[in-house]
């Protein structure tokens, strides 16, 4: 949350005007979660997923949209409509993963989009298995040539998780650095013990028995950070 000030004048008088940011959480609206709404005074203005609704688009950003891996892999919050599934074929996605159980994106309407999903319950956090199905339908993915992009409802919690399994698996960093690198990239991400613990589990699995050493240098984690930020920036 951000809050600014603005001072105006009307005839001798002198008012001040407070704004602030916020988001709309669950409890308000389950529609709008994650949307920003604008606090000015006790004026509320939502902010629009199309900040200039009036003006027809064919493409737009799904809420928290980035790269993680430039031009590799992507995460955002639930694609609610076509124009944000144009967007990310647009960005060169071609496959699409679904933790939402039970609620699918209106894939149907893109034929250059591939559709996968690995259904997880809404607060309920990835099992090994659900993370192992996630880490074959990259590896496919790969061989494929193929980009990809992962949500869930709001891309943080259960998308966090296997964002940073992924990096656990196929970029061999530690628990600890694949979460941190994933709240680096998109904050508010694996914010529960619970969801750490699944990375953690997902570790042990990946560990058991299996020889190679894992952990990165802080150099290398730095550079991870700044190229997926770096392409986002970029994104239009």
């Amino acid at each position: 949350m951000s809050v600014n000030t603005d001072q105006s004048e009307m005839g001798e008088e002198t008012y001040t005007v407070y704004t602030r940011m916020e988001e709309i959480t669950e409890q308000e609206d389950r529609h709008l979660a994650g949307a920003k709404k604008e606090i000015r005074n006790d004026l509320t203005v939502i902010i629009p997923e199309n900040p200039f609704p009036e003006i027809e688009v064919d493409a737009y950003p799904p809420l928290k949209f980035s790269w993680v891996i430039p031009k590799k892999l992507a995460a955002m919050a639930f694609p609610r409509n076509k124009e944000n599934l144009k967007f990310l074929t647009n960005q060169g996605i071609t496959h699409l993963v679904t933790l939402t159980a039970g609620k699918k994106p209106p894939v149907d309407d893109i034929a250059r989009l591939r559709w996968t999903e690995v259904p997880v319950e809404e607060f309920e956090v990835p099992t090994v298995d659900d993370v192992k199905k996630f880490i074959e339908v990259c590896k496919r993915a790969d061989k494929n040539g193929e980009v990809m992009g992962i949500h869930c409802r709001q891309g943080r919690g259960r998308s966090g998780i296997m964002l940073a399994c992924y990096l656990v698996h196929f970029h061999r960093f530690l628990p600890d650095q694949a979460m941190n690198a994933i709240r680096m990239i998109r904050p508010g991400s694996i914010d529960a013990e619970e969801h750490e613990e699944a990375v953690g589990k997902y570790f042990m699995y990946l560990t058991e028995d299996n020889p190679v050493k894992f952990g990165v240098s802080g150099e290398v984690m730095e550079e991870f950070v700044a190229a997926a930020k770096e392409a986002t920036k970029k994104v239009d």
